[in-house]
């Protein structure tokens, strides 16, 4: 009974061997993996350094569109430009509400009636926070709403 054999199962030396392919395989399929990662990662660095570059380049005649557009509207077109008593109002109320609705008052200011879509984006507020920034300045009496946009009151 000693001698006896099973038939069908596996030798040690075979299960051996199975795991040590399986192994091989794996480390292999690992190995590839970390040099596609490897590669991703230097495409990566590269194009953020890119936009990085762009972004140094393009900051300058950004900010200098932004200061020219805003001038051009006080000068003439659609906004009038404030005389010193209105814009001393305006400064007041910009420091009594601070942060995002003082920035909607610059922005009303420079670019006119907008809607809250387009008041959010340029003064860079969330989604949500919008019609928070919108409420402040209606309670105090500030803005007109008419036809979705929104345009600051005569002071």
């Amino acid at each position: 009974m000693m001698g006896l054999i099973l038939t069908g199962t596996p030798s040690p030396q075979g299960v051996v061997e199975s795991l040590q392919r399986e192994l091989y395989q794996r480390n292999q399929q690992l190995a590839e993996a970390q040099e596609e990662l490897r590669l991703e990662r230097q495409k990566t660095a590269a194009i953020e350094q890119g936009v990085s570059q762009l972004r140094d380049i393009l900051f300058p005649l950004h900010n200098g569109l932004k200061k020219m557009f805003g001038e051009l509207d006080a000068m003439g077109g659609s906004a009038t430009a404030a005389t010193p008593r209105v814009s001393a109002a305006w400064e007041q109320w910009k420091q009594k509400l601070s942060g995002h609705p003082a920035k909607a008052i610059d922005a009303l200011m420079v670019h006119g009636a907008m809607t809250q879509t387009q008041l959010r984006i340029l003064i860079g507020c969330a989604n949500g926070s919008i019609a928070g920034v919108v409420c402040t300045l209606n309670k105090a009496g500030l803005i007109n709403k008419s036809g979705g946009k929104i345009s600051l009151k005569e002071l």
